[in-house]
């Protein structure tokens, strides 16, 4: 082990190689762990919410079937695979806010 440390003391570009790509790990297990809770808890969220606020989820406006949160996520997750940009960015939206809020930590803290 000691030989490897040297060599990486001695290199200023493998040094920096090794935090470039734990930097980057690190940004696409943070937008995985996003974008999962964007696309699986996120709709239970909104249903929750609009329960309280607005009243019943209408799944048919047709007929005025209702559904609850499995159904809404349903509804959600079938957009996404039909590639609805609306619903992607709503599912992007929790790695967004975590971009907001590094950046505003970022600026008011220095």
């Amino acid at each position: 082990m000691p030989r490897v440390n040297k060599s990486i003391s001695k290199d200023p570009k493998a040094a920096r190689k090794g935090k470039s790509t734990s930097v980057l790990r690190f940004e696409l297990g943070a937008f995985a762990v996003a974008l999962v809770l964007g696309v699986l808890v996120l709709p239970s969220v909104i249903w929750v919410c609009g329960h309280f606020v607005i009243g019943d989820y209408v799944r048919d406006p047709l007929t005025g079937a209702t559904g609850g949160p499995f159904a809404l996520t349903l509804d959600y997750l079938k957009e996404l695979a039909q590639g609805s940009v609306a619903h992607w960015l709503l599912a992007a939206g929790p790695y967004g806010l975590m971009l907001v809020w590094r950046g505003l930590r970022r600026a008011l803290l220095g």
